[in-house]
C-alpha cells in the first residue's frame, strides 16, 4: 500500500521523462493556467468557483489552484499520476 499524503492521497511518483514530456506541452505559463481552468470546466466536473493561492511548501512559493467540481476519487487520481 501507498503512502497517504496528509489529505488521505496516495502518493505516487512520476518518471522524469513524463515530467520532461508534460512541461514542453506548454510553453507559455498561462497556456497551463488556462488548461487547469478548462478541465474544471469539463463536463462531469462542472466547478463553478476556482480559487487560486499563493502558499509557501519546502521555502518556495507555489500556486495552488482549487475548485468545487466533482473532483476524482482517490484511486483515479493516483492511477492518472502514476
Amino acid at each position: 500500500m501507498a503512502r497517504l499524503s496528509e489529505h488521505g492521497i496516495r502518493l505516487s511518483s512520476m518518471s522524469p521523462s513524463f515530467l520532461s514530456s508534460n512541461s514542453t506541452s506548454h510553453t507559455w505559463p498561462f497556456s497551463a493556467v488556462a488548461e487547469l481552468i478548462d478541465n474544471a470546466s469539463d463536463p462531469g466536473v462542472s466547478a463553478k468557483q476556482i480559487w487560486i493561492d499563493v502558499v509557501k511548501e519546502g521555502g518556495q512559493l507555489c500556486l495552488t489552484f482549487t475548485d468545487n467540481g466533482s473532483g476524482m476519487t482517490p484511486n483515479k487520481l493516483h492511477k492518472m499520476l502514476r
